[in-house]
């Protein structure tokens, strides 16, 4: 956080701002779960108002915010921590500000570490936004108690690992200073506090915030003064763009649409694309950010987590280069990128080059991203950028200077020789002068011991010290400095000054935005670049020759390369690019954004975005957008000069994630998207699926969608059918009932039911041995709702799998929640539920079935106990009919190898019974 980031926050209204309302709470507040229980109402569909619509999260954010706090009390034992050093109060820039007894620097004895991991103990690296609970027992903080009187700490400022500035709750006296031993970590406060700030705003745009708070505040009709808008030739060129990514008509249609409307100043609008799972909706987004950027359109692109976020920006950089896109965390932002960065060489005017990039930024956290070293995302990762600029216009060692002495070298070989050669002489005159010096010194200096020595050992001991002086000389007299030939001198020097203008060259072309430096340019600096290859290849060949000298054949060779090729090429390259002012970090820091044409980041992200900094939207893209609360949403909606918006997403996915059970209640965690869905916006749905096999797409086809997606022609093929197992119980749909289970809580919440875990160990180990014998390709996926059925699955299979693992057998285990947005060959869906009464709890959640049942290409298994299912009354009830209907249902005691793995896990249930019974 930079000094004007801190003043900022010393000089707001502290009734505002949202550390200062949990500073207000003590621990019994804390603690308390009635605190804002009468203020959580559910949030309404509809809003009479923009103040209505951003007063109704509020008590919601806090009771988040207090219950995140509440489960970080309840294992404060194993919350990182770390021991004070010392504690002093901040001075200088904030003299004279009345909060600045709360503003503190905090030394840390050692870096944070996570306790109760034995030799493993993670080190906690501290971060701005954090909150600290500070502590003055003796020892770790581990109860609540250790906690009183409460003081919190809000980290704005961090210096490697081993000191932190923070903003305290209270003031403290310089004794109680001087008492506090120990602070305790207990939540980031970022992600709330950018929604609060965004609620609060006066001042931000509210233009598509009125847009959204009821179904006729939106009139959906195209523009009549817009229909023509788009020019006949540019608008043949983003046809083409379209029709080479090989869409579909539902497709092209929701770009088209998108596109008509990007420039409209009459009307305002909120368009909803409706992407179920395989239907080509990241392929969609990225083509039409290909698009966007080929109209200028200045665009944020936002997706709910960084996965998402560098996924689409990675495609886009493949198909082409200039908007901003908003993602509601850091992973989806990143499948965004990913995707568009794929398909952005295909577009570019210069094909294997990196131009363009410099349109595009990619701002987040680089370790969530998962951003490699020299990776195509790199190129556009915000921070790798204002480092690549900061070099480039470096006053001392930038660009300009790196050309201008290249240049002068080739254009003054002979005098830059002759001045290196006596350089070379001055220095070795100056150095023989020395030693003539240091040997007067020394003869003096030994005349006078011989004169002082007594005895005839320290004569000896003189001797022997004058045969090592007399070797260090001749040793010396041997060091002569060696002229170097010309061609030695011309080679090494060429190269290390061309080695640095061939990086500077790729850096500026990739890093400077289109605006600055043009086509024609690009191509004089990749033909400059070639050309200093081309020196650089007569030098490695000639420049031992002895007949490389002043005068010969190969020496008016070489100056025939400078002349008329390098220098010639270098000459057209130029100097300054029409930019002034980037010599300082917060100028390159501006720059950036401000001049690039797609912005990639986090919704989360977007309250960083100030007008000052990115200027004004065109349009804003919110990927996953039904992954994200609404409020979420609101920094995006909020962007200066925006006044449309792209939400792609569908309401099946699983929502956010509420840690309150009274706000879920409540639809704290509904999406926006969900929200307009409801209430009859209208949506445009990509209808042509190409993951599922038929067989798989038809229910949660009927189900979820109303049997409005199509099976795409490629997955209606006969080779999509694929056979791994033997048997109709495996083929591409099937339900396999397994009755004989039983549903285990443990001591937790979390169910496992071991007979289902055998059960899919076997069919595991069978597909293993088809891939090691055919040596096929074959990636396999297990789903379960619960937690520990997940965890005994692993722990059953360990690391049997593993010598194939990646390159012919892949198994991936994971929760509903950690498979979404994912894919396999073979899905296999264990449900754990087994009772007589049709309890299933979470496993009815028509979002979480949907997920699961959507993720298989070639094969799916759903392994349950049909009783249970049957009379939950839910979707999977549904499923059980539709397996019988379809001779897809089975019973695991038909096949031989599941009966006995059942038979197993019953036997081996019974002798633990058994072994636990004390007599």
């Amino acid at each position: 956080m930079d000094t004007r980031e801190i003043r900022r926050l010393m000089e707001k209204n502290e009734k505002t701002s949202l550390f200062a309302r949990v500073c207000s709470w003590s621990i019994k507040d804390i603690l308390n779960t009635d605190l804002y229980k009468e203020k959580i109402k559910t949030i309404p569909d509809r809003f009479s108002s923009v103040d209505e619509y951003f007063q109704c999260f509020v008590p919601h954010l806090l009771e988040e915010t207090r219950t995140e706090l509440f489960s970080s009390f309840k294992t404060l034992s194993k919350a990182p921590f770390f021991q004070i050093q010392s504690m002093e109060k901040r001075t200088n820039e904030f003299s004279g500000k009345s909060p600045i007894k709360l503003f503190h620097d905090i030394t840390l004895v050692n870096a944070l570490y996570e306790p109760n991991c034995g030799d493993k103990s993670a080190k906690y690296e501290p971060k701005c936004g954090d909150i600290i609970a500070m502590s003055l027992t003796e020892e770790r903080p581990s109860r609540i108690d250790d906690l009183n009187p409460l003081l919190l700490a809000y980290v704005f400022s961090v210096f490697g690992d081993f000191k932190i500035s923070v903003c305290l709750s209270r003031s403290i006296s310089p004794d109680e200073k001087r008492s506090f031993r120990f602070g305790v970590f207990l939540m980031t406060l970022t992600t709330n506090n950018r929604i609060w700030n965004a609620l609060h705003n006066e001042d931000a745009n509210s233009t598509l915030i009125e847009s959204v708070l009821q179904e006729n505040a939106l009139d959906t009709e195209q523009c009549v003064y817009c229909e023509n808008d788009v020019d006949g030739s540019e608008y043949d060129h983003i046809l083409n763009i379209i029709r080479s990514a090989k869409l579909n008509s539902s497709q092209e249609a929701a770009i088209l649409g998108c596109i008509k409307t990007r420039n409209c100043k009459h009307k305002k609008s909120v368009k909803l694309i409706w992407g179920p799972p395989g239907t080509g909706k990241t392929k969609t987004v990225a083509t039409l950010l290909s698009a966007l950027v080929k109209l200028k359109c200045k665009t944020v692109v936002c997706a709910p987590t960084n996965t998402a976020i560098v996924q689409v920006a990675s495609r886009l950089l493949a198909l082409s280069k200039e908007t901003v896109v908003c993602t509601p965390r850091n992973k989806a932002i990143v499948d965004v990128a990913s995707r568009f960065l794929t398909l952005f060489k295909d577009y570019s005017t210069l094909e294997h080059t990196t131009y363009g990039m410099g349109s595009i930024v990619l701002s987040g956290n680089r370790e969530r991203m998962g951003i490699r070293k020299k990776s195509v995302l790199e190129d556009v990762f915000f921070n790798h950028r204002i480092s690549k600029l900061s070099g480039l216009f470096s006053t001392s060692s930038g660009w300009k200077q790196r050309l201008f002495s290249i240049k002068d070298f080739l254009e003054n070989t002979e005098a830059k020789y002759e001045q290196h050669v006596h350089e070379l002489e001055e220095e070795e005159r100056i150095k023989k002068e020395e030693q003539e010096k240091e040997e007067r010194i020394k003869k003096e200096k030994e005349k006078k011991k011989k004169e002082d020595q007594k005895n005839n050992e320290e004569a000896e001991k003189m001797k022997e010290v004058e045969r090592m002086n007399e070797e260090v000389e001749k040793n010396n007299k041997k060091e002569v400095v060696k002229i170097p030939t010309f061609g030695e001198f011309v080679k090494k020097t060429f190269n290390g000054l061309s080695g640095a203008l061939e990086i500077y060259i790729v850096d500026l072309f990739t890093h400077l935005p289109k605006p600055f430096v043009s086509s024609e340019d690009v191509k004089n600096m990749i033909a400059a670049r070639q050309a200093l290859q081309r020196v650089r290849y007569f030098l490695e060949e000639n420049f031992s020759r002895d007949d490389f000298k002043k005068g010969s054949f190969k020496f008016n060779c070489f100056i025939r390369f400078i002349t008329v090729d390098a220098l010639e090429a270098l000459s057209l390259l130029p100097e300054s690019f029409g930019i002034t002012g980037l010599d300082r970090y917060e100028d390159i820091r501006k720059f950036c954004p401000r001049n690039a044409d797609i912005i990639f980041c986090t919704a989360s992200g977007a309250a960083d975005m100030k007008p000052e900094r990115i200027g004004s939207i065109d349009l804003l893209v919110i990927d996953e957008a039904a992954q994200l609360k609404e409020c979420e949403s609101i920094a995006a909606l909020r962007l200066q000069g925006l006044r449309h918006a792209l939400l792609i997403g569908y309401e099946f996915q699983l929502p956010a994630m509420v840690h309150n059970d009274e706000c879920e209640k409540a639809k704290f965690g509904r999406s926006l998207f969900e929200r307009l869905v409801l209430i009859g916006h209208n949506k445009h749905l990509l209808d042509v699926q190409y993951r599922m096999h038929p067989s798989i797409s038809r229910f949660p086809n009927k189900e979820f969608y109303g049997g409005k997606i199509k099976d795409a022609a490629v997955v209606q093929e006969s080779f999509y059918r694929k056979c791994f197992l033997q048997g109709n119980m495996f083929g591409s749909f099937s339900f396999i009932n397994v009755c004989r289970g039983k549903e285990d809580f443990g001591d937790g919440h979390s169910p496992k039911n071991m007979v289902e875990v055998a059960v899919i160990s076997q069919i595991i180990s069978s597909l293993y041995k088809v891939a090691s014998e055919r040596e096929k390709k074959m990636s396999v996926g297990v789903i379960s709702p619960y937690k520990e059925q997940v965890r005994a699955i692993q722990e059953m299979i360990g690391h049997k799998y593993g010598s194939l693992s990646s390159w012919r057998f892949s198994l991936n285990v994971q929760s509903v929640d950690g498979f979404q947005g994912g894919e396999e060959d073979v899905i296999i869906i264990s449900t754990v539920r087994s009772n007589g009464k049709g309890n299933i709890g979470f496993l009815s959640n028509r979002q979480r079935a949907n997920v699961a049942l959507t993720r298989a290409r070639h094969c799916l298994w759903v392994i349950g106990n049909e009783t249970t299912l049957a009379l939950s009354g839910s979707v999977w009830a549904k499923l059980i009919s539709e397996s019988r209907a379809r001779e897809c249902f089975f019973d695991a005691r038909d096949d031989r190898r599941l009966r006995d793995a059942m038979n197993d896990a019953l036997l081996e249930d019974v002798s633990s019974s058994f072994a636990s019974i004390s007599i």
